[in-house]
């Protein structure tokens, strides 16, 4: 997210803010999940969907994960093996195998009634996107949409930065983005894009529609796209204060996913 600025160029405007499992590099050895926190959630979320986990020679079985999985699923490597099997993303000495979350298709998932949804509009990289899964999940968002062709795949980084939440987050692909804000419209949801140059501050509740609620975040420099910008009813910009210009996407759809999902909740 970039401050807004008065006259600032057209490359310069954009607050930021299908590929499936897979098909990348890792493909022949499916969904990784690298790391204590994406280990544990998968293997206690959905144990007949791991294979295999593989846990650092050195260490001892965590408890709860003798208690989620029988001991031939679990097997002791070597840190080399490690390495060549998440590519290069740390570990810390545990990596579990096997197959990815299912994702939901659009009715099955506006079903649900969700009351916050985060939409992510050609945001591809993939610890961005990880971290932002992350603090959906944390902060009670009801699911994600990504769309088939611009979105990462659910690769051993995103897993990671994730630390769990795609195990407990609903995940939905859509063919088109703009389409499925259509359909969403139509079910009775609010669209709010996150825009540096958006007319309505994100603190400024009084603006803001009333859930449910589509969160639209945009990709770094570019921002939403035109078309996603307009099906948007509103579109929102963070404020910024101090001399730093910019906030990455991650950060700002943390904030602006915080803010929205605070209005969700009741007074204590």
């Amino acid at each position: 997210m970039r401050r807004r600025r008065e006259g600032a160029p057209p490359g310069e405007r954009r607050q930021t803010g299908s590929r499936h499992a897979g098909s990348g590099p890792n493909a022949a050895q499916g969904y990784i999940a690298p790391g204590p926190h994406a280990v544990r959630a998968f293997v206690e979320s959905r144990p007949t969907a791991v294979r295999s986990v593989l846990i650092n020679a050195n260490l001892p079985h965590p408890d709860w994960l003798t208690r989620a999985l029988p001991a031939e699923k679990i097997r002791s490597a070597h840190q080399d093996e490690l390495e060549r099997c998440c590519g290069g993303v740390v570990h810390q000495g545990l990596v579990a195998l096997g197959a990815p979350p299912r994702m939901l298709d659009l009715p099955e998932f506006l079903d649900r009634a969700p009351a916050l949804v985060l939409a992510l509009d050609g945001l591809t990289d993939p610890r961005n996107v990880g971290a932002l899964l992350r603090s959906a999940e944390a902060l009670g968002v009801g699911g994600v949409l990504m769309t088939n062709d611009r979105a990462p795949e659910l690769t051993p980084g995103l897993v990671k930065a994730a630390a769990g939440a795609v195990e407990h987050l609903p995940l939905v692909r859509v063919v088109n983005l703009s389409r499925a804000l259509v359909d969403a419209k139509r079910r009775g949801f609010w669209v709010v894009g996150l825009d540096a140059e958006g007319d309505v501050d994100l603190e400024d509740s009084a603006r803001l529609p009333d859930p449910p609620l589509i969160l639209v975040i945009g990709a770094e420099g570019r921002g939403l796209r035109p078309l996603v910008q307009r099906h948007c009813d509103r579109l929102v910009r963070i404020s910024m204060v101090g001399r730093t210009e910019s906030l990455n996407a991650a950060v700002a759809g943390a904030i602006a996913i915080h803010v929205l999902a605070s209005r969700l909740r009741p007074p204590s």
